[in-house]
């Protein structure tokens, strides 16, 4: 289609330049027959001018104006008459002068042909040319027809209109390339511009997308702003809800269980309705503060302020602890329950705090929604795992609740609310918990029949390489399970917690261990570490060590680090404390802090805002088996002076005291030499149980062949990630010598 109109388009153009040629030869036919007519019609010469000398410029004259009057309406036309009339003219001057040469005139009708009936009509032309050229000489002129005037003009036709056509061949040739070229580039300048065109749709499409982008990227950053403001209210809401909530319905707990088992605190025995309604009161006091419990655990895994301890467990021990806790709550709803353990199990690195709340919130689902039969505890190990699993005879699961079953505040519906309590909140927590430690929870039921609910707990993790002091540690075995490849990190420190922790949470090389500086350094060479970690808390160090340490092993491009690790019990480690105990807190949960202290132990310090807190540790820990003499102080001062007046055996402290804060009250303890020995145990909401567990300390690093800027400024960059991630509540001094 493209050539068709590359033709067509081609004609065209010739057929335009066809019609300017026919002007000017027209003129030039004309001047040429005008040229003639003046001898004829001068006196002196045209008197003797024969009658056929008329015909030789009457002709190129009429044929010269019939072409410029059909120049418009048939151009064709024009250039035949035109031809004609040129012909007839070259005729009659050969009879006019009797001159036989003279035929090769015809070359101007048969040039004239080239140019306007294109390279096929040079011959029809050069053959009327030849006829006319030997009838003027034969019939005309008399000579014979193989006289060498006749022959001698035909073939001089023939010469001219091969040459003719050869260079109007040619010529076309010519034109029809460069239309052709003319063609080519008009197709590839369109392309260019469609491009062009496209490149700009493209560019404008670009900056609108790159305009969305930003905005959504400016979107993104506030709604990340939202998020962390929301987080930070809701870690405030628990913190504000564990102080105030907390304690008031540990309150109502403690005097009503109280009141409940020990009546004769008060005078005697209670009346049987009294007793009955209290425990009402009890019994929904409990619900309330397991619910309130239930919702800060929620909130808190949510804030990114749950965290957990792991530390090597049995799982077959962990469940026979959790069975043995519920064993009395299944028993009593008339169930048996069973414990199935595999031998031979692994143990797993876990919270066992948090995984024995997972089995206990699995065994108090199982005893409320089942009225007969039993529930089975298994513990099986399958490949990589360890699976855990709680079935119950119970009502079962409908197919279409078991998607909603661990979301928050679901119950199956408002019957099962009614007849079963719970707030839906304990499926939700122990899925939390579960994938904290890396694993999943799901369920398996029908209706009608019982439920089986399952979760599972990854078995391997990393082990750190532990350097034992008594190894030569000049061996390369001690390097030994290390590839060649494997990223190392040399950790000097004495805390097999610590060790472990590193081992589990720092991703992508192998924690070798070593339990002093020296065994470190002569390790060092061997294993060439990528990093070296020192605990501050077993070996301080401050900058100028930290540095001549980097420099005297060897290790020019070997980052030295140096900040306190958490160790075995991180709260003792850093207050110097023998214990805390957590709100709210039971009769129970008293006598377990206090008995590691001895029978020696008889006068207690309560140390605590909160009066109605101080009176039920007082009546708690009245008890005839075990009598404890408790004294109460309510401000920080109140309390420095009873232990002045009369030094207590053991003190149980809040953290939160109106005229001093409680760690400032325990270093003024520690640094006094007679209250330096006395057990001091923390009482406190769980939020600031769980601040005291964050290491204090600066961290230092150095590098012996000194800091690039560019890893400068991606220690800074690490360090406002961290920041902007959680809040700090600690102050951390991060210093860089090089």
């Amino acid at each position: 289609m493209q050539m068709a109109l590359g033709a067509s388009a081609l004609r065209t153009n010739l057929t335009e330049l066809r019609a300017n040629s026919v002007r000017v030869l027209a003129l030039f036919v004309g001047l040429v027959g005008y040229a003639a007519f003046i001898p004829l019609v001068w006196p002196n010469t045209g008197k003797h001018a024969p009658p056929v000398a008329w015909g030789m410029s009457i002709a190129p004259l009429g044929a010269a104006i019939l072409c410029y009057l059909l120049r418009k309406q048939s151009p064709a036309a024009g250039s035949m008459a035109l031809i004609a009339g040129t012909l007839a003219a070259v005729s009659c001057a050969i009879l006019a002068f009797r001159e036989p040469m003279l035929a090769a005139l015809f070359v101007l009708p048969i040039t004239f042909g080239g140019v306007l009936l294109g390279h096929g009509g040079v011959f029809v032309v050069a053959l009327l040319a030849g006829i006319l050229s030997v009838q003027v000489g034969t019939q005309g002129l008399g000579l014979r027809f193989l006289s060498a005037g006749v022959l001698t003009p035909v073939g001089t036709i023939a010469l001219a209109a091969i040459a003719s056509w050869l260079s109007a061949h040619n010529l076309y040739i010519a034109l029809e390339w460069a239309w052709r070229g003319y063609e080519q580039a008009h197709n590839n300048e369109r392309e260019a511009r469609e491009g062009q065109a496209e490149l700009r749709r493209a560019l404008k499409a670009l900056d609108e997308a790159t305009y969305r982008l930003e905005r959504a990227n400016y979107m993104l950053a506030l709604a990340r702003d939202q998020a962390e403001e929301a987080r930070r209210l809701k870690q405030q809401f628990a913190q504000t809800i564990s102080h105030e909530l907390r304690t008031p319905l540990n309150l109502i707990v403690g005097f009503t269980e109280l009141m409940v088992e020990n009546p004769e605190y008060y005078g005697g025995h209670l009346p049987p309705a009294y007793v009955r309604d209290l425990g009402i009161v009890h019994r929904n006091a409990c619900h309330l503060q397991t619910l309130v419990n239930d919702v800060l655990d929620l909130a808190r895994i949510e804030a990114a302020q749950m965290g957990i301890l792991p530390e090597a467990t049995s799982p077959g021990a962990l469940a026979e602890d959790a069975v043995n806790v519920a064993r009395s709550l299944v028993e009593s709803r008339g169930l048996s329950l069973h414990l199935e353990i595999d031998p031979d199990l692994p143990q797993l690195y876990l919270d066992p705090t948090r995984i024995r709340q997972v089995l206990f919130n699995l065994l108090n689902n199982a005893a409320r929604f089942t009225e007969r039969g039993s529930v089975t505890v298994r513990v099986r190990r399958e490949r990589d795992e360890v699976i855990f699993s709680v079935t119950d005879t119970g009502v079962g699961i409908a197919p279409e609740d078991i998607p909603r079953v661990f979301q928050e505040f679901h119950q199956l519906d408002g019957t099962t609310r009614r007849r079963h309590g719970g707030a839906g909140l304990g499926l939700a927590i122990s899925k939390r918990f579960v994938e904290l430690h890396g694993g999943r929870i799901w369920v398996e039921s029908e209706l009608g029949r019982g439920s089986t609910f399952y979760f599972s707990l990854p078995i391997r993790r990393a082990e750190p390489v532990l350097l034992s002091e008594s190894r030569p540690v000049e061996s390369p075995a001690a390097g030994a399970g290390l590839s060649d490849k494997e990223r190392v990190l040399l950790a000097v420190t004495r805390s097999p917690a610590a060790a472990s922790l590193l081992a589990r949470y720092v991703r992508g090389c192998r924690t070798v261990v070593a339990h002093s500086l020296e065994q470190a350094r002569l390790m060092a060479r061997e294993l060439v570490p990528q990093a070296v970690l020192v605990d501050a808390a077993c070996e301080p160090l401050d900058d100028g060590q930290l540095e001549e340490l980097a420099s005297s092993w060897g290790l020019p491009r070997v980052p030295f680090m140096a900040c306190p690790l958490p160790g075995e019990n991180p709260l003792q480690q850093r207050l110097n404390v023998q214990g805390y105990l957590v709100k709210p807190v039971s009769r129970q949960s008293l006598w377990d802090a206090l008995r590691p202290f001895g029978e020696e132990i008889d006068e207690v310090l309560v140390i605590d805002d909160d009066r109605d807190f101080v009176r039920l540790v007082q009546r708690l820990l009245d008890s005839p088996v075990r009598r404890y003499q408790v004294a109460g102080a309510y401000t920080a001062q109140e309390g420095l002076a009873i232990m002045a007046r009369q030094q207590p055996d053991a003190v149980l402290l809040d953290l939160r005291l109106p005229d001093m804060p409680g760690l400032q009250l325990l270093e003024r303890m520690r640094a006094h030499e007679s209250w330096r020995s006395v057990p001091v145990v923390i009482v406190s909401a769980q939020d600031e149980a769980e601040s005291l567990r964050m290491v204090n300390g600066a961290a230092a690093f150095t590098k012996a062949s000194g800091l690039l800027p560019a890893e400068v400024v991606q220690w800074v960059q690490s360090v406002l990630d961290i920041a902007a991630s959680a809040p700090q509540r600690s102050s951390l001094a991060a210093r860089s010598p090089s």
